[in-house]
């Protein structure tokens, strides 16, 4: 095999989704056998709230508002690709070699053109409206506290974001040598506007969330007066723990829907289910040890059901 013919983004997904699930249970099963340096970096998403400033630890955490890093990054990036491919979908542009070979060291030299420029398009439409609201969430609605997380989690988004636009362009027609295509719109389906609006839906549904939880912390008049947790009772938060955790699932199920056709972008799903799934759990959990009044009726992830 051809050293370059390496779907790289498959495999660290599919590594990211592994590591995750052995997280969860190591976190589960022997985490009261760990040492305390080892739970730490393993479960500093959650528990870790102060740094260790006497050990090396310390270089191994970063604030938690460092979270909005993730979409100053990825709205440009993904307003690039939309540029990129309205450019060759829309005016047959050349496309520079430096991006053929930077696909083909990220999926493989034998990559194939297999998403419709449509539902290119269409991803990636919904994809620069949720990275630039989630930009502007985590820069002018989300108070964060004094949490860290781990440089692990800090790089995987990073990761995460470039490994979507660069597994949706790979297997676009007209981004393979010698490929070509046609922007066809009126190809796409009821069943890809039907995903496209329940996409929208959930991303309103986040930032109708995070203004909820953001409120927590502001008085009247809406001046921040704390940065402790408390419980939030609007919105979702009344069905469910974690609607950031749901919509968020479900605008990647949306999107695996719309480029079904793809080989690639479906092992990101999995890893954002993966990922988001445990993350929901961990946070039911810690509410509920935190708050002896939390509603018992409350269901972790899915309204009425779990």
């Amino acid at each position: 095999m051809d050293s370059m013919d390496i779907n790289i983004i498959r495999y660290v997904f599919i590594a990211s989704a592994s590591i995750i699930v052995l997280h969860r249970l190591l976190y589960k099963y022997i985490n009261i056998y760990l040492p305390s340096v080892m739970s730490d970096v393993l479960y500093s998403k959650y528990y870790v709230t102060t740094t260790k400033d006497d050990t090396v630890l310390a270089y191994l955490y970063v604030p938690k508002r460092w979270f909005k890093h993730f979409y100053i990054f990825s709205g440009p990036v993904s307003t690039v690709t939309l540029c990129l491919i309205c450019y060759k979908f829309l005016f047959d542009g050349n496309i520079p070699e430096i991006v053929f070979a930077l696909l083909d060291i990220s999926l493989g030299t034998s990559r194939k053109p297999l998403i419709p420029a449509e539902n290119v398009i269409l991803a990636i439409v919904i994809l620069n409206i949720q990275c630039w609201k989630r930009a502007y969430e985590t820069c002018f609605v989300n108070i964060f506290g004094d949490q860290k997380m781990s440089l692990g989690v800090y790089f995987i988004g990073f990761i995460h974001y470039t490994g979507i636009f660069l597994c949706i362009v790979g297997e676009s027609k007209g981004f393979i040598r010698d490929s070509h295509t046609s922007l066809l719109l009126y190809k796409l389906t009821i069943t890809d506007i039907i995903c496209t609006l329940i996409c929208l839906w959930s991303s309103t549904i986040q930032l109708q969330s995070n203004f909820i939880l953001a409120g927590l912390r502001k008085n009247e008049d809406g001046e921040i007066v704390t940065k402790e947790h408390k419980i939030p009772f609007d919105g979702l938060f009344k069905y469910i723990t974690n609607p950031l955790q749901f919509t968020e699932i479900i605008i990647y199920i949306m999107l695996s829907v719309i480029l079904w056709q793809a080989s690639t972008f479906h092992y990101i799903t999995i890893w954002v289910i993966t990922n988001q799934l445990v993350c929901a759990v961990l946070s039911h959990e810690w509410y509920h040890k935190t708050f002896k009044n939390y509603p018992k009726e409350r269901n972790i992830l899915i309204p009425y059901i779990w």
